[in-house]
């Protein structure tokens, strides 16, 4: 099974490194732009959700901090590595500096306290228009990024791959998962869960930043509903969920999945596109629980198929 993963993983690399060779059509390429974010957010939210049990219904608010970080930079006429840089490093500066307080909550006080950061920076951000735009919006100098973005997600998206992959067999991600299972046996053994927490709280603040960043450079133009809102806010959290969440390929599947359905809805009904995020919880709670890409499921599929081959 790890070994037909990986080829379906090179096979889908290679796919997707070819595709804006082999068709002209910028929709397509800008549609699969948007999944790679949509994906990279699903992935590095599903660090803490998945792996740590943690639910963040607030890690917009760290692609946020990123994105508008990033583009006021620029706009000032920094550096584009330093405005990257800087979005990644206030991202993470500002996951460390909520963890003491936010991890002394757990479950439902947990997830609706970062989900209150979420309508909080957006409110910030509508108000304080003289550095980020407000509800007007905030400007970069504009160009044709679109290739360059498409590479720049991917390249983001294998990696944060890569590193899962290695975060599920590591002793850290041994360690994440034994604070999801349960946290005071994990410290009775060794663990400090409050440092492990915070590692896996700035390492997925770190992602999200520079996805925000990526985002604003592609857009060149965002509001505070773009990168603060319920879309941003919940999207993710959904996709990881749909997916299958504690898994490699869960995020991006449902990442997939999502953003196909989103972006039809969008074309066809656009005042229904936020409905589906509803609509999913509760059919992946009655009707597939674990996400699509469950192992048990898989393993189930896998023994019929040989039985009836057999």
């Amino acid at each position: 099974m790890t070994i037909a993963l990986g080829l379906l993983g090179l096979s889908a690399l290679g796919f997707f490194t070819a595709l804006p060779y082999l068709t002209a059509s910028t929709y397509l390429i800008s549609f699969f732009l948007s999944v790679f974010i949509a994906a990279i957010l699903a992935q590095s939210y599903d660090w803490v959700g998945g792996h740590m049990g943690y639910l963040n219904l607030g890690h917009a608010s760290f692609f946020g901090i990123g994105a508008y970080t990033f583009g006021i930079l620029l706009r000032a006429g920094v550096p584009i590595g330093v405005s990257f840089a800087a979005g990644v490093l206030l991202a993470t500066a500002f996951a460390l500096l909520i963890s003491y307080p936010f991890f002394r909550l757990r479950g439902a006080y947990f997830a609706l306290a970062t989900f209150g950061l979420v309508a909080l920076l957006e409110l910030l951000a509508s108000n304080l228009s003289g550095v980020t735009g407000g509800s007007e919006g905030l400007t970069i100098p504009t160009g044709y990024r679109l290739y360059d973005a498409y590479y720049a997600s991917l390249v983001l998206l294998t990696l944060l791959v890569a590193a899962t992959a290695w975060l599920a067999r590591s002793r850290l991600g041994l360690a994440l998962v034994s604070i999801r299972e349960d946290e005071e046996v994990a410290g009775a053994f060794g663990v400090n869960a409050y440092a492990v927490k915070c590692l896996g709280l700035a390492a997925s603040a770190a992602v999200a930043g520079l996805a925000g960043g990526l985002y604003c450079w592609y857009l060149t133009y965002i509001i505070p509903t773009t990168v603060f809102g319920l879309d941003a806010a919940i999207g993710p959290i959904v996709m990881a969920m749909l997916g299958g969440s504690g898994t490699i390929v869960g995020p991006l599947l449902g990442a997939l999945v999502v953003d196909v359905i989103r972006e039809v809805l969008r074309l066809k009904t656009p005042y229904l596109a936020l409905t589906i995020y509803s609509v999913m919880l509760v059919l992946v709670g009655l009707f597939l629980p674990g996400g699509l890409a469950a192992p048990r499921r898989w393993r189930r599929l896998v023994r019929s198929v040989r039985t009836r081959v057999a």
